[in-house]
């Protein structure tokens, strides 16, 4: 038999083969990507190997997995770190750049280029999309000479690959934390309300609402059409030195708030994140109005995961390895040195329940250099 014969057979082994297949590999998120990467046919009998998993006994529920430096500090490499398996995968997915992520949304990641303009990069699908210039950054030259750092935090709508024509992008951008939109494909970007007095640090897509959220808690709905902002709760809190907001699988909206422990220093110059409040909004079902703000002590069953990332949100008893009722968090509090004198270390699990912290994974001291880890969903 000839040789691209053999190799085409591949792509039709029986079903119960590859679902035995499967079966070995169905703990481990890269391992099952890395099945339905193989050709159409094995992505086609993976889909419908989770989908029945999920409907027959809610299992299948897909965990991040945490991008990070790989052992020898490539510069256009990363590894991946299973949070299930406390396992690192050495598996070198290509990078375009050396650079820190400003965000990570469906599997795509996204770069700040020296002329100020975007690239999205699915590290997967190995496809780049480069976006237009955000021209209205003007920053004091500290802050250009670390141009990375220019793009506080950018989020997608959806899947670029699977709605390239309905995938909305929206950056926190500049010094003073403004907002900017556009559709894939525009050939510019559209600047919110710049005399807006929010420092802003999330953004959220939430049942038809574009919603951003500020350090004081102040939070908006953005009207991509007409360009107006609607502001739904003041800034009536605190300063927090980072706030997220996270839909639950149940569909709840809540505000997140992070604080460092004054008392709790790495070193010298790096304080370590010692709290986390969390509030449930309570929202009028029709207007979609905030109708109350209430701080929770719990989360259920949910597992959040928190960064320069879109947050998630996942239920730990269908992800095993993961705990209930807890933050995993990334450190995303770097600024404008890459990366501190000490790299990326604030990282960890925060319990709600009783305030601890402990490690998710630790980073050596000999990638501090590096871009800081974050959260990705593997998704073909």
């Amino acid at each position: 038999m000839a040789l691209s014969s053999l190799e085409s057979d591949w792509a039709w082994l029986p079903r119960n083969l590859l679902n035995s297949i499967l079966d070995k590999v169905a703990s481990s998120p890269f391992d099952l990507v890395r099945f339905g990467v193989v050709c159409k046919p094995w992505r086609t009998v993976e889909i419908e190997y989770i989908q029945e998993k999920r409907r027959m006994k809610g299992q299948g529920n897909q965990v991040p997995m945490l991008l990070i430096p790989t052992k020898y500090k490539s510069k256009r490499a990363r590894s991946l770190y299973s949070l299930t398996e406390q396992k690192i995968y050495h598996c070198k997915l290509r990078m375009p750049y050396n650079k820190r992520c400003c965000g990570s949304s469906f599997g795509w990641l996204s770069f700040v280029t020296d002329t100020f303009s975007i690239t999205l990069f699915n590290p997967l699908k190995n496809m780049k999309i480069h976006l237009p210039q955000l021209t209205k950054i003007k920053e004091p030259i500290y802050l250009i000479l670390n141009y990375q750092y220019s793009v506080y935090k950018l989020t997608l709508s959806s899947d670029p690959a699977k709605t390239p024509t309905n995938c909305l992008v929206v950056a926190i951008y500049g010094s003073y934390n403004k907002l900017a939109f556009m559709k894939l494909g525009a050939e510019s970007w559209t600047y919110v309300d710049e005399e807006l007095n929010i420092l802003f640090s999330d953004i959220l897509f939430f049942k038809g609402q574009v919603l951003a959220l500020g350090h004081h808690s102040g939070l908006v709905s953005i009207d991509v059409n007409s360009n107006e902002i609607k502001i739904l709760v003041p800034n009536d809190l605190e300063y927090a030195i980072q706030t997220y907001l996270v839909e639950t699988c149940s569909g709840d909206l809540l505000l997140v708030r992070r604080f460092f422990d004054p008392n709790n220093r790495y070193s010298s110059s790096q304080s370590l994140t010692g709290s986390f409040k969390v509030y449930k909004f309570v929202l009028d079902d029709e207007s979609g109005q905030v109708l109350d703000r209430v701080e929770v002590k719990t989360i259920g069953d949910n597992a959040l995961f928190l960064g320069d990332n879109y947050s998630i949100s996942v239920l730990a008893t269908e992800s095993p390895g993961c705990q209930p009722n807890s933050i995993y968090y990334t450190d995303d509090y770097i600024d404008t040195k890459p990366y501190y004198p000490d790299g990326a270390v604030d990282m960890g699990i925060f319990n709600l329940l009783d305030g601890s912290i402990q490690q998710h994974y630790k980073p050596k001291s000999s990638i501090k250099r590096m871009p800081p880890p974050i959260w990705i969903m593997l998704r073909l």
